[in-house]
């Protein structure tokens, strides 16, 4: 992981950076890149790029209230994963948070995203409830599981 941190930056979304990420997002699941630029219209929304040489690598997205953050989207390209990029990218963007007076941060995520899960609670976050059958597609509908991560100056984690 070491190596992969040694030429990437966490930068936030400019408006020249638009094209980079139709890459990045070709192929997601989650919410579509027309989305949330819309959303980023918004003064609550907030964007970090992970950034690898002259590449786009990743995008973090959150909207913030006062001192509560919630991640909308989080995506690492898919040629660049399992190399600790997407640990870097959340724990740069939670200090940005940090930094910016946000004490807690919300997400929810697929039940069946194990591997989401587990780099969300490396970052800190906790699980903390769940949304029966709140992703519904074509085939079955899957539970959400809500997560939360706060910072020390927070309330105690639950």
């Amino acid at each position: 992981m070491a190596e992969a941190a040694l030429d990437t930056i966490i930068s936030p979304l400019l408006p020249g950076d638009q094209p980079q990420l139709v890459d990045l997002y070709a192929g997601a699941t989650g919410p579509s890149l027309e989305f949330l630029i819309t959303l980023k219209q918004q003064p609550t929304t907030c964007c970090w790029l992970l950034r690898q040489e002259t590449s786009v690598v990743g995008a973090s997205w959150f909207t913030c209230v006062k001192e509560e953050a919630e991640l909308i989207d989080f995506v690492i390209s898919p040629s660049r994963r399992q190399q600790g990029l997407g640990l870097i990218l959340l724990e740069g963007s939670l200090q940005r948070l940090r930094a910016d007076s946000i004490a807690r941060c919300h997400l929810e995520v697929r039940r069946s995203n194990c591997a989401a899960i587990g780099l969300y609670q490396k970052a800190g976050f906790v699980i903390v409830g769940q949304r029966a059958n709140y992703y519904r597609g074509q085939e079955e509908a899957e539970d959400a599981i809500l997560m939360r991560w706060q910072t020390d100056e927070g309330s105690a984690r639950p």
